[in-house]
């Protein structure tokens, strides 16, 4: 077996961690040990780099020493600078950029960047590249101050729920990272402290909640041709709620519904996620199956709901999905028109939290079938991957089967079985003389008669 090479220098020692493996430099400084990488498995070319770190470690001054663990980190090349003015510029070309399906999600990105470079405008006027934004500085040393901390103290006193706070982070960070190749040193958006914890939210008990049952029913009346309420495309509207609630799918799922994802013989459809990608397939409740027949008659191209998709699929100049907030509106206008607050204000919050809304029906869907006894894995499987509702509704069902194994365990002696209660009462009933009709119609009930 060959044995890890070490080389003894002037000063310091060249040598191997594993067999095979890069070479590393080993010296003091001041009386303290220090390593370096030498990123090479070369036994020459990691004894040239060593020499030439010789006369930096034999000097005592700081100054020499800064310019040596420059070295050391690489630092000392050639560094490209990127100014923060084209920063979006060059993300928005980079091949490791975000690519989201949704333009609003990829305008938060640039919207979050234009957030911070503007508070940093404010905050430190000097700061012009991007790599002046750091949290140590270029000789490795942690610095006192640091521009992303403290705009991460500032988003805290902001009053933002805890995923836009973290969401203002993350996505400045991808950023950062995709653009690593302009830092000079790690990037100061990966520092953990910087995001906020969701147990902040704890005492928050408004959460998105399915619609009270008498007031689902009146949401179903409001939508009705002859009802009062006025909506455009209502005929439309109405088909779409019941899509919703029998489907428990998103509300883009829902609009843009296609007539080749359905079967009426065969009373199921099939739905492809838009937001996980995943396939589901669904049987057609009798209520929906009416609903789409009713559709069949104003059929002009394959979207069930041909009018509302096509507002749905409205953007503005810039990209931005401006016919989602036309469809909101109209299903806000019906919750409203019953008495229901869509939203409500929380502490804490600059933005009022969303109780009701088209999600409601998914939550419903959730809720039905748990009180009903369906699996849960059959909830999920038609639902798809949102764990978070389902186990909202469910956590019951595991309570109850908690409690049955508490039962089974303790094994009281007072507990009697069904069986042993009807042949105590059996036995009750033969023992009566005269027995009067409605003991013998119980009787037969209970021999299975």
């Amino acid at each position: 077996m060959k044995k890890k090479k070490s080389i003894k220098l002037d000063k310091g020692t060249v040598y191997q961690k594993i067999e095979n493996g890069n070479y590393y430099f080993r010296y003091q400084i001041e009386g303290q040990r220090k390593a370096v990488g030498l990123n090479t498995k070369n036994q020459k070319d990691a004894i040239e780099k060593a020499e030439a770190m010789i006369p930096l470690i034999k000097a005592s001054s700081s100054e020499i020493v800064a310019a040596h663990v420059q070295y050391a980190k690489g630092w000392t090349h050639k560094q490209d600078r990127l100014e923060l003015s084209r920063l979006w510029d060059v993300y928005t070309n980079h091949p490791d950029r975000v690519r989201p399906k949704s333009q609003k999600v990829w305008n938060t990105y640039k919207a979050y960047l234009d957030e911070f470079i503007s508070w940093l405008r404010d905050a430190y006027p000097d700061i012009q590249y991007m790599d002046e934004i750091r949290d140590i500085d270029k000789h490795g040393q942690k610095l006192n101050t640091s521009a992303v901390s403290e705009y991460a103290e500032y988003l805290k006193k902001q009053n933002l729920a805890v995923d836009t706070h973290n969401k203002k982070i993350a996505r400045p960070a991808h950023i950062f990272q995709t653009l690593s190749k302009y830092l000079i040193a790690p990037s100061p958006w990966d520092n953990k402290k910087l995001r906020r914890s969701h147990k902040e939210e704890s005492c928050i008990t408004e959460h998105r909640q399915p619609f009270p049952p008498d007031k689902e029913q009146e949401i179903f009346d409001a939508v009705k041709p002859e009802s009062s309420l006025k909506l455009l495309n209502k005929a439309e509207i109405e088909v779409l709620f019941h899509i919703l609630k029998y489907t428990g799918q998103r509300q883009k799922d829902c609009v843009n519904l296609s007539w080749n994802k359905i079967s009426m013989d065969r009373h199921r459809l099939w739905v492809t996620q838009e937001k996980t990608g995943k396939d589901v397939s669904i049987p057609i409740a009798e209520e929906l199956y009416d609903m789409l027949k009713k559709a069949e008659g104003w059929k002009i191209n394959d979207k069930v709901l041909p009018k509302s998709a096509e507002r749905y699929a409205r953007k503005a100049k810039d990209g931005t999905d401006t016919g989602v907030n036309l469809i909101n509106k109209q299903l806000l206008n019906v919750i409203k028109h019953v008495g229901l607050e869509p939203s409500v204000s929380v502490q804490g919050r600059s933005k009022k939290v969303t109780i009701y809304g088209a999600h409601s029906f998914r939550h419903g869907f959730a809720s039905h079938c748990a009180e009903t006894g369906v699996p849960r894995a059959v909830c999920a499987s038609i639902l798809g991957a949102d764990t978070n509702i389902i186990d909202n509704y469910y956590v019951h069902i595991g309570e109850d089967a908690q409690d049955k194994a508490i039962q089974a365990i303790r094994r009281k002696p007072n507990i009697v079985s069904t069986e042993e209660r009807i042949s105590k009462a059996l036995a009750l009933i033969d023992s009566c003389k005269d027995k009067p009709e409605i003991i013998l119609q119980i009787e037969k009930v209970l021999r299975g008669k």
